[in-house]
């Protein structure tokens, strides 16, 4: 939904959903990151910095990406920057 509203530029519709995605859940680190990145899509800097602020107030974390393959029925994870 807030990728959505970034690719159509669509900024106040996604304050809209990330509004509601907050108000359900305030600890949802999707929804900040969202509204976040649509900010920084639309040039919107101290909006960025101000969702990452109260992110980091409300000591919500988010959980990094990882990607997992299958090798002889054992299963791999990869996280971001492993090597």
């Amino acid at each position: 939904w807030l990728g959505s509203c970034r690719i159509h530029c669509s900024i106040h519709r996604g304050e809209y959903a990330a509004e509601n995605a907050l108000w359900l859940d305030p600890q949802c680190a999707s929804a900040y990151v969202g509204l976040s990145n649509l900010y920084s899509a639309a040039g919107r800097w101290d909006d960025v910095a101000k969702v990452r602020k109260l992110m980091m107030d409300r000591e919500v974390k988010k959980e990094p990406g990882y990607s997992w393959i299958e090798v002889n029925n054992e299963v791999h994870n990869f996280f971001v920057e492993d090597r």
